[in-house]
């Protein structure tokens, strides 16, 4: 069994902070840094961000930790561009991270003051899945989804997607939410790794269709174990398509990743002062669900936690800790899940 990877999920304004706190998750050997992505104060811009991390460091993976594909908030074509650059400049430490958002209650604050549309959920699963089959196309991962014939708009709308599979990097598609009349990409040297987060059952089918890395999010290791077995069936289900302009990745399943928070202290006196913090934070409702889904307790106690997750599967770890750039608690999680497989 391959050793797993530990993730940082990582926000906030303090820039210096920023920098330094992924400087040492290198040191501390974390696989990847990733920055969030958000139009509100409570984050710098992502992208400028991640840039200015490539040559400060040398091996640690970075990227959002969700960028959102959606024509009212960015040009796809632009997010292409952006990440076949930061590929191709980083050396091939770009991660992808996507999905189709939170749910409307939490968003639509985040996106109305700035003349966003946060579309109800069908929608923006809709515009996610043919987003991302025209993304892969843009980055050189042509493989097509199959799109209802009503989302077609068109009748040479086939024909021109049909098209982008000849011997050209010109890329054709005319669809209900996206198009592109011979747009020219550079594929970037290594291929851009896409992680889809997904948790409802529609987006896991995407998932199982398109990613790379598959990940849930807030979920105990019972609770993952019964989703992972939907999704395994799912996967079988895209492997055994023959076709393949109907499949997104016709490798194999893609690897397992769990988003959770992480509490951690070295005492339980310690760990009772960070809880009286959560709960003054986050609220009694957020308060609740990390001490019940999240990896919260003493160095031994994460330990086992962690193992019971990889023992269901899991390759990689995206961790959410209660402050992101707290050195202290990125050195003691990693000295404690040191050599656990």
């Amino acid at each position: 069994m391959n050793q797993p990877k530990y993730c940082l999920e990582i926000w906030g304004r303090d820039y210096d902070r920023i920098k330094d706190t992924c400087i040492l998750a290198e040191e501390l050997g974390y696989y990847g840094y990733f920055y969030g992505e958000s139009l509100t104060n409570l984050d710098l811009d992502c992208w400028t961000v991640l840039s200015t991390l490539i040559p400060i460091t040398k091996t640690i993976k970075l990227g959002p930790v969700i960028t959102y594909i959606n024509p009212d908030y960015r040009s796809l074509a632009l997010l292409a561009k952006q990440s076949i650059t930061f590929q191709d400049i980083s050396y091939g430490r770009l991660e992808f991270r996507t999905g189709a958002g939170a749910k409307s209650k939490y968003s639509v604050s985040w996106w109305d003051p700035y003349g966003i549309d946060y579309p109800e959920p069908q929608k923006r699963i809709a515009i996610f899945e043919e987003g991302l089959s025209l993304f892969r196309k843009y980055i050189g991962r042509n493989f097509l989804v199959n799109f209802d014939k009503n989302d077609i708009q068109s009748p040479k709308a086939q024909k021109e997607i049909d098209r982008s599979d000849e011997h050209s990097n010109a890329i054709y598609h005319d669809g209900k939410y996206f198009r592109a009349t011979g747009a020219e990409m550079e594929k970037s040297v290594p291929d851009i790794p896409i992680t889809i987060a997904a948790n409802g059952t529609k987006m896991m089918r995407i998932a199982a269709r398109f990613a790379d890395i598959w990940e849930s999010s807030y979920l105990t290791p019972m609770e993952f174990s019964a989703k992972n077995r939907k999704f395994e069936e799912m996967s079988k289900q895209e492997n055994s398509n023959k076709d393949s302009k109907t499949r997104g990745n016709p490798n194999s399943s893609p690897k397992r990743s769990i988003e959770l928070d992480v509490i951690i202290a070295n005492s339980n006196k310690e760990l009772q002062d960070q809880k009286k913090v959560l709960a003054v934070e986050r609220g009694p409702k957020a308060y609740r669900q990390v001490l019940q889904k999240g990896l919260v307790g003493t160095p031994k106690e994460i330990q086992s936690k962690i193992s019971a997750y990889i023992k269901l599967g899991i390759d990689q770890f995206f961790l959410a800790f209660q402050d992101p750039l707290d050195p202290k608690s990125m050195e003691l999680f990693m000295k404690s899940v040191k050599g656990v497989k």
